[in-house]
């Protein structure tokens, strides 16, 4: 017997590399226009005022981004041509670590930035 994993520990990197590979695959000039309006349309609905269902229901409002824009997303790269989603595909393996420590950095600096932030806030208002 094998040891079974979770399925929730392959998700979040699984959503990184499509991410990468999305953007690799936009970025091609060999990618045609069709395949790049879902994601233009994603793009659009998500900074979009106007949605199916007005974001201040508590949890529908939110559900239908979190539906929505991923399921345009999978359309778009599935719209590639194949030659163009291996080319991005390979891209986004060899790029996933250096985003990963890209991310990091900046996760890091965004910390420190908001607690100096934070404390010039509070020197500025104790006086």
């Amino acid at each position: 017997m094998g040891v079974v994993r979770p399925y929730i520990h392959k998700r979040p990197g699984k959503w990184s590399r499509q991410a990468l590979m999305l953007y690799y695959g936009l970025k091609d000039p060999e990618t045609p226009f069709y395949a790049k309006l879902p994601a233009l349309f994603a793009l659009i609905y998500l900074i979009s005022p106007i949605d199916l269902i007005p974001d201040f229901i508590p949890v529908a409002g939110l559900l239908d981004d979190l539906v929505i824009v991923p399921a345009l997303l999978a359309i778009s790269i599935r719209l590639f041509p194949r030659h163009v989603r291996e080319a991005s595909r390979l891209k986004a393996d060899r790029g996933a670590r250096k985003a990963s420590i890209f991310i990091g950095i900046f996760l890091i600096v965004l910390g420190l930035l908001l607690i100096g932030i934070f404390l010039l806030g509070k020197k500025l208002l104790s006086r």
